[in-house]
């Protein structure tokens, strides 16, 4: 395992540097907008702009690493993705920070793809798993630490200018590695009515899921600051969020291995959407208040994409990557429409966010008790949860091995499937 980080060491340490900065750019965008004055509605649109390139980035990405390599398209869409944000920086046009985000959004999917399928191919089977954990970890802190950056009182522009150093960076501990690539990622294919036949609540789940994880990371720093915070508590606002989703997240797995996982997203929709009436009370102006009920936000909405990943795999002989793939797009393009919904009730009220949330929740919820008493699940293909991160199809392939189980872990006649569930590492969400 030593040996396998060493060899591993400029692929981890280049994603931290490069998520710095990629997760600090995360908040001052919609910040700067603000400053700028700009309607919530015109920073909604800027944010699902940035979503839709992801969108793009996961169908159109593998085609470009098979033309080119990794290493090339490495560079390629670093160089892209820095030139973006500071042209972000540079001009205040509505039509200009649309194809900057787009092509924002294009170019992190693209590198994303590219770290998991390094990590994918370059490690075995036995060490997957553990390799996958530390690539969590690392993510998560560096977003984290990259939100926290906001509070340096040194104006946008030489915000924009770290985050723009931070990201290129990023390209040097690749760029200098000896290392060999690895293989062509797989294109992405699948088959949205297939998979809605198999698990309708994997992708409403998704879909909502990605709807309230889009319109937060598109508009939860307005939402702060409209609350009275400032740029350093912002940082804190985002960065606490995704903490609470890291935390909860396994617990709430767990827990869905061992009773049905319907009950584990319908229970988890009706707390998030009581934490959402608890929100826009009159009472929710304390910076403390507010971090606390961002802790349980972030807990409730970040689990939903793993735990509709894993729903969805129960319940079907279809490959993960398939299932994968359709619960991804389904994520992402939720990711797409929330920052629309939540700015263009934003100008009404300052708890738009919630209110948007809270809406989101109740219908899966709705949803999901509905099809618990009207469609019995057998779980034929039942998998232990396994905590996957919501960046590409790459990481997916990464956290749930395909191959056959051994029949010497199976369980006996009369003996419940759950007994044998095996310990799985925790892994966070930090884009979902």
């Amino acid at each position: 395992m030593r040996v396998l980080l060493q060899s591993m060491f400029s692929l981890l340490l280049s994603a931290a540097i490069l998520l710095m900065g990629h997760g600090l750019q995360y908040t001052i965008v919609p910040l700067y907008a603000v400053s700028l004055d700009w309607a919530p509605s015109t920073i909604g649109y800027i944010g699902s702009s940035y979503f839709l390139g992801f969108v793009f980035g996961c169908l159109s990405v593998p085609k470009l690493v098979a033309r080119v390599g990794h290493i090339r398209v490495f560079t390629v869409l670093i160089a892209l993705t820095t030139a973006s944000m500071l042209f972000i920086g540079m001009v205040n046009h509505f039509e200009s920070w649309l194809i900057a985000r787009l092509l924002m959004g294009w170019s992190m999917a693209g590198i994303y793809m590219v770290i998991e399928s390094w990590l994918n191919e370059k490690t075995s089977s036995d060490h997957r798993g553990s390799i996958l954990s530390i690539y969590a970890v690392i993510t998560l802190f560096a977003i984290c630490v990259g939100q926290l950056l906001v509070g340096f009182d040194i104006g946008f522009e030489r915000l924009f200018m770290l985050a723009a150093a931070l990201l290129v960076l990023g390209i040097l501990p690749i760029g200098l590695t000896s290392r060999t690539a690895p293989n062509p990622i797989p294109d992405i294919k699948f088959s949205f009515k297939r998979i809605m036949s198999v698990s309708q609540i994997a992708m409403v789940g998704a879909f909502l899921g990605g709807f309230v994880t889009g319109g937060f990371w598109a508009l939860g720093p307005v939402a702060a600051d409209s609350n009275g915070l400032d740029a350093g508590q912002v940082g804190i606002f985002m960065a606490i969020t995704l903490l609470g989703g890291a935390a909860l997240q396994y617990p709430l797995g767990r827990l869905s291995d061992f009773i049905d996982r319907r009950l584990v997203i319908a229970g988890l929709a009706i707390v998030g959407f009581i934490i959402c009436i608890v929100a826009v009370q009159p009472f929710f102006e304390s910076p403390s208040f507010i971090f606390i009920t961002m802790f349980l936000f972030g807990g409730l909405v970040f689990p939903l994409y793993a735990l509709c990943l894993a729903h969805a795999n129960d319940n079907t002989d279809l490959s993960v990557i398939e299932i994968g793939s359709g619960v991804l797009m389904m994520n992402s393009l939720g990711s797409v429409f929330g920052p629309m919904v939540v700015s263009s009730l934003i100008k009404y009220t300052q708890h738009a966010l919630f209110v948007v949330s809270a809406f989101a929740f109740f219908i899966l919820a709705c949803w999901t008790i509905y099809r618990i008493k009207f469609h019995k699940v057998e779980r034929e293909h039942f998998m232990p949860f396994v905590n996957v991160s919501k960046t590409t199809h790459e990481v997916i392939e990464m956290g749930i091995d395909e191959e056959e189980p051994d029949d010497s872990q199976a369980p006996l006649a009369g003996e419940s499937e759950y007994k044998h569930a095996p310990e799985v590492e925790p892994i966070p969400n930090p884009e979902a």
